[in-house]
């Protein structure tokens, strides 16, 4: 009697390597201009990552993977091709990580390409599969190193490409019966937060930064974007080190200011790193201090983005609220109002030349931004975690209340299904790296 997989995790991973590799796969990307100077302008380059069934851990249990709550994966998968359909529309080049990963190792067919980038995929691939032996003799340790290195070579692009979304791991034990040598039990540890591709690197003015994650499930993933983004051709000008911790989403361009966010997920070490090495390419740095620290809004990007120039979004709880006339009516809560430390560029590096400012005063007063108060609901429903296309244009997660769409006065919105993408904790924003914005001259 033939036996199959009880694992249903190992039946769907089987099931996603026999799909077929499509040709634009194949297809080597054209020369990528990097750098992003301002929020507001339209983007010509993203990155993405399209969720399959590394998903299939983070579902079962949401919280240890960093989830809000449990979804379809099918269905993640689902929208985020809708909205990558959105993005090309918006004439934006996308790139995937699974493109890129087989860029130059399958031909139009789908069949294997040798030569050095089916090499170098390989060995990468052997970094992320584990065979545990230490249950045997060491002769037989010995000869399971060279007999991973084997199997490697046989694999074909999809089923090593497999091994770095899945990072298993095959622990062996001699075999208590005689027709076979080894017994052996197999884990998982799939990057199953990777479609955040905001998260791993942020695009400055100068290039992009590969961050380093704050919590251990995520630390591979920067890993695994970092040799993406050589193979499309992207020279990381830094990469963040040691007790520096970076995510993207605390990470927003606005012209001549770089805002970075400081709190859950970015600490002090990792933006230090940033500043002394000079890598946001602009004259001035705001470092937006978050007193909070909650993991309903983690990153900078969660309370606050922008629309155009002259108009952003900022969680009400964090800002004054005002009438017509000026005057307060509802106050930021004493312990989320966040702060600002500004830095300025002088004589080659950057100075700290005020601290501890108001971030709301600041928007207003030094960027010249006209606010909009958005309620608690409406950002637990992802409002503010929006894509922004051109000045005025954004792509938006619907579900949000009729009066903060009312609000965006003048503002072009498209509203996406992401029901089941935000199961993830994200949404728009957070799922998108803008590798390189079109500047738009300033009105």
């Amino acid at each position: 009697m033939r036996r199959g997989f009880r694992s249903p995790f190992i039946r769907v991973l089987l099931l996603s390597l026999c799909l077929p590799v499509l040709p634009a796969l194949c297809v080597p990307a054209a020369a990528i201009t990097v750098g992003c100077y301002a929020e507001w302008d339209p983007p010509t380059d993203i990155l993405v990552h399209t969720p399959g069934d590394e998903l299939f851990a983070g579902v079962i249990h949401p919280e240890a993977a960093l989830f809000e709550r449990a979804f379809e994966v099918r269905g993640a998968a689902a929208e985020h091709r809708a909205y990558i359909s959105l993005l090309r529309q918006s004439g934006a080049r996308v790139h995937t990580v699974l493109g890129a990963l087989l860029q130059g190792t399958v031909d139009p067919a789908g069949r294997p390409v040798p030569g050095p980038e089916l090499d170098a995929l390989r060995q990468f691939a052997g970094q992320f599969l584990a065979i545990d032996a230490s249950a045997l003799n060491a002769r037989d340790q010995t000869e399971q190193a060279k007999y991973k290195q084997e199997t490697l070579s046989l694999l074909p692009p999809r089923e090593l490409v497999a091994i770095i979304l899945n990072c298993p791991t095959v622990r062996l034990r001699p075999s208590e019966v005689a027709n076979t040598r080894y017994t052996a039990t197999y884990e998982f540890s799939p990057v199953m937060n990777l479609y955040f591709s905001r998260d791993q690197q942020v695009t400055t003015s100068r290039g992009v930064v590969v961050g380093r994650m704050n919590s251990e499930q995520r630390r591979v993933e920067t890993r695994i974007m970092a040799f993406v983004l050589r193979k499309l051709g992207i020279q990381p000008i830094y990469e963040v080190t040691g007790d520096g911790r970076l995510e993207g989403g605390d990470f927003i361009p606005c012209g001549d200011t770089a805002l970075i966010g400081q709190g859950l997920r970015t600490n002090p070490e990792g933006i230090r790193q940033l500043l002394d090495n000079r890598v946001f390419g602009v004259p001035r740095v705001a470092v937006v201090k978050d007193p909070w620290q909650h993991q309903d809004q983690m990153h900078l990007d969660t309370y606050f983005n922008v629309l155009s120039p002259t108009q952003a979004v900022l969680v009400e709880e964090r800002m004054d609220v005002r009438d017509g006339g000026g005057r307060v009516v509802k106050p930021a809560r004493a312990d989320r109002r966040c702060t600002v430390d500004v830095y300025l560029l002088q004589d080659g590096r950057y100075r700290r030349t005020g601290q501890d400012l108001d971030f709301q005063a600041f928007l207003e007063g030094e960027l010249g931004f006209s606010l909009i108060p958005v309620s608690n609901d409406d950002q637990l429903r992802y409002a503010i975690n929006f894509l922004c296309i051109a000045p005025g244009r954004i792509l938006g997660v619907a579900g949000a209340s009729e009066g903060y769409r009312a609000a965006l006065q003048g503002v072009h919105a498209t509203w996406m299904d992401f029901s089941n993408l935000t199961g993830g904790y994200g949404a728009a924003h957070c799922c998108t790296q803008v590798l390189h914005r079109r500047r738009v001259p300033a009105q």
